[in-house]
């Protein structure tokens, strides 16, 4: 069967961001808990066990599922006119993105190995390095879809895809708005909007972008 680029970005994009979803708003704080410390994130994964291992690990996947997406479908845009020097932007920050992903949870599951073989020190370690690592990523992370978002509105062909674009960049402009003013929207409601919104948005990018390859 082929499946052309075009197809695989758009589910890669719907899949990777329902699914990160599920994993880290769902079932990981059911199953897990909610942790605000290395301590706690060692303490709660070690009594949840190999399932708490497997939740991190799954949400990791399918969150670099959504990013190897978004660098597919930011790819192509790179290959229209209107935007493409941006689109080729928002691809290699993308990459970057995800490898800062992959080491993180790395790390993570590093320390949670080491904390299993009894090797406690080594554990705190890596736990407090993959905990506190990610203090660049909402900026990583907005710079991309903010990026994104400038050629999905020059290049959309119809108003819905341009309406796709508009809240895209507006929901990553607002998230980098707020790292630069060092607020924490983690476990606010406002970033949980803005979280909630960019799923959506995601999602039905994908599913324009599936429709237009028809």
């Amino acid at each position: 069967m082929n499946i052309s680029n075009k197809i695989l970005s758009s589910w890669l994009l719907i899949s990777g961001a329902i699914l990160t979803l599920v994993i880290w708003v769902g079932l990981e704080p059911a199953i897990v808990g909610d942790y605000s410390s290395p301590q706690e994130f060692l303490g709660m994964m070690a009594e949840a066990g190999d399932v708490g291992a497997l939740l991190g690990l799954l949400g990791a996947v399918f969150f670099l599922a959504q990013i190897v997406g978004t660098v597919m479908f930011a790819r192509q845009l790179g290959e229209g006119d209107s935007g493409a020097a941006v689109a080729n932007i928002a691809a290699i920050l993308g990459i970057v993105l995800g490898a800062a992903i992959m080491v993180s949870n790395d790390l993570g599951l590093s320390a949670l190995a080491a904390g299993s073989a009894g090797d406690g020190a080594s554990a705190m370690v890596g736990a407090q390095v993959s905990f506190y690592s990610g203090a660049s990523f909402g900026m990583l992370f907005g710079l991309t879809y903010l990026c994104l978002s400038i050629p999905m509105i020059a290049q959309a062909s119809d108003m819905f895809q341009k309406v796709l674009g508009y809240l895209l960049g507006l929901l990553t402009l607002v998230m980098i708005i707020s790292t630069l003013a060092g607020l924490d929207l983690a476990d606010s409601i406002l970033g949980i909007i803005i979280w909630l919104g960019l799923v959506v948005v995601l999602v039905l990018t994908g599913v324009a972008n599936l429709r237009s390859s028809e």
